[in-house]
């Protein structure tokens, strides 16, 4: 058996989670490039997918504090994981071509009036579902990014509070509750 540069990345990126039917050019060229030294994402790419998200998991502008979460989330993951940097990336340029400009620049009406009309928030995929000419980034979008976001936000303090935990776990609440009886 003859193993191969290319198989074991494809191997590597099952591993990993990656389908093995979504496009691996630009990915392969977005990783080469994370790995040569480019490890963040720019204020500007940042923001935007901090805009994106916001649609995603509120509907409404996300206070700082939110912000801040989403962002730690965010920078973890590409300093954990340089397939991040590309997923993120190729997120970002299939967003903005949808909106035709900055997502970010668009007001939040705006953003998710087009973010539903080019079905960018939802995870599922029918499989006879046409994605349209980007459907490769559609796709790394809605069943890549997407969850990651969503999951970012909701497994932090603020995404706890969002859904009625007074407490992050981990973290000890009211030690009165621990030291007596509950009624």
């Amino acid at each position: 058996m003859t193993v191969t540069r290319r198989g074991l990345l494809r191997t590597l990126l099952l591993a990993l989670g990656v389908d093995h039917l979504v496009p691996l050019g630009s990915l392969r060229r977005r990783a080469a490039e994370a790995a040569a030294g480019v490890s963040a994402l720019s204020a500007q790419d940042l923001e935007d997918l901090v805009a994106f998200a916001e649609v995603l998991v509120e509907g409404r502008a996300l206070s700082p504090d939110e912000r801040r979460h989403l962002v730690a989330h965010i920078e973890t993951r590409i300093r954990l994981n340089a397939w991040y940097l590309t997923l993120y990336r190729t997120s970002i340029a299939c967003i903005n071509q949808v909106v035709g400009g900055r997502v970010s620049a668009l007001d939040l009406d705006a953003r998710t009036a087009v973010l539903l009309r080019h079905r960018l928030m939802s995870a599922a995929i029918a499989p006879d579902e046409d994605l349209g000419p980007l459907a490769e980034q559609v796709r790394t979008v809605r069943t890549r990014a997407v969850p990651d976001l969503i999951a970012g936000y909701y497994g932090s303090p603020i995404g706890w509070a969002a859904v009625g935990y007074d407490v992050f776990p981990g973290t000890c609440g009211d030690l009165a509750r621990y030291t007596r009886a509950e009624p």
